[in-house]
């Protein structure tokens, strides 16, 4: 940010300081020209060469304590009765806008840190509810492990702490106080420049937590809706019978725990090693990822998006697709793309069905 435009941010935020500041610089004004024109007059009688603009400068340099020595006092009154007071009353106001500086600088970190300023970030990620900072950590850790978010930013929205962790790093995270399910407070997080926002459970064990999961959901969705913003937002259940209702909410994604490990442990004992597979496909830190995307192969059969895909020098393969909101894996090979259907894939790069898809597009239009 550009010094002018945080000093005009700093300005508006901190209004009280900003008087006590217009009030010393007044003041500092006042006696710079008040030293400036009694030392001129007490000492152009022995000084011919001096004027007004050389009076004021000493006037400032003496108030700084700076002290240069190119203009001095050579009479007893220019000495005792204009530089004295000059000195004296520049030490105390250098001592006050010091002290004002100090306490400004550490009423700030203080707010910060109490989630009590606001967040003037943009393409931030914005975490409502706090159930551990374990939790949290992996969460950002896993993110932070995709390429477009390894230098992501943080807000953590939250009233059940009183202050952002220490164990949280500074320059990756940040914190909001307050209830999130409160517009005022989310528009403290600056919600309406937030890439997305992750609604977690206040208490997977506890059923209710899903009551809070939804309210912050439902204004969470109504703002993007009112106000045409842009950030992605995906929440955690603690109940799976809740999942209906918390899509009426319009999120882009619901994660519920309830249940997963349970059918993780079969699977593991029917065929080990699933639970390894598992682990490395959901996790961006090594192996292929699954990608759900948006395709311009509307019009073509799986069966021949699959043959692309064989043929190409990429590791990628077509898994399922979804089809007006259903998910289908392991579609019939007949089955055809429509323009609103997204593809279920398994590559290392996001990057390489697009290639794949210029090759089919091309060689269908030779």
């Amino acid at each position: 940010m550009p010094i002018y435009k945080y000093l005009i941010t700093w300005f508006k935020r901190y209004n009280y300081m900003r008087l006590r500041l217009v009030r010393i610089f007044f003041l500092a004004l006042f006696l710079n020209l008040f030293f400036g024109l009694f030392f001129f007059l007490a000492e152009r009688g022995v000084q011919p060469e001096l004027d007004l603009l050389d009076s004021i400068w000493w006037s400032m340099v003496t108030m700084t304590t700076v002290g240069y020595g190119d203009l001095y006092p050579q009479t007893d009154i220019g000495r005792f009765l204009i530089a004295y007071p000059c000195m004296l009353f520049g030490i105390a106001i250098i001592g006050y806008l010091l002290g004002l500086a100090a306490e400004s600088i550490f009423d700030h970190i203080s707010k910060k840190k109490r989630g009590l300023v606001q967040i003037t970030r943009e393409n931030h990620i914005i975490i409502c509810n706090f159930p551990s900072i374990d939790k949290v950590l992996r969460i950002t850790a896993e993110l932070k492990l995709h390429p477009a978010y390894e230098n992501a930013f943080f807000v953590i929205v939250s009233d059940t702490i009183t202050k952002i962790p220490e164990n949280l790093p500074a320059g990756e995270f940040a914190f909001v106080y307050g209830n999130p399910n409160l517009e005022t407070t989310l528009r403290q997080a600056n919600i309406q420049l937030a890439a997305g926002i992750f609604i977690l459970a206040t208490d997977p064990s506890n059923s209710d937590a899903d009551s809070i999961t939804f309210t912050i959901a439902a204004v969470v969705g109504l703002l993007r809706s009112e106000h045409q913003y842009r950030y992605k937002v995906v929440a955690e259940l603690s109940r799976k019978e809740n999942f209906n209702l918390l899509k009426k909410a319009k999120v882009d994604g619901i994660v519920t725990p309830e249940g997963l490990t349970d059918c993780l442990l079969a699977q593991e004992f029917l065929y080990p090693g699933i639970h390894e597979i598992i682990t490395q496909i959901v996790s961006n830190e090594i192996g292929s990822q699954f990608y759900i995307l948006d395709t311009r192969l509307a019009g073509h059969k799986v069966a021949d998006i699959q043959v692309a895909v064989l043929k190409h020098p990429t590791n990628l393969q077509i898994i399922g697709i979804i089809k007006e909101g259903r998910t289908i894996l392991n579609p019939a090979k007949d089955v055809i793309i429509n323009p609103d259907d997204k593809l279920i894939m398994l590559a290392e790069h996001r990057r390489d069905f697009s290639s794949i898809e210029d090759d089919i597009l091309s060689s269908g239009n030779s």
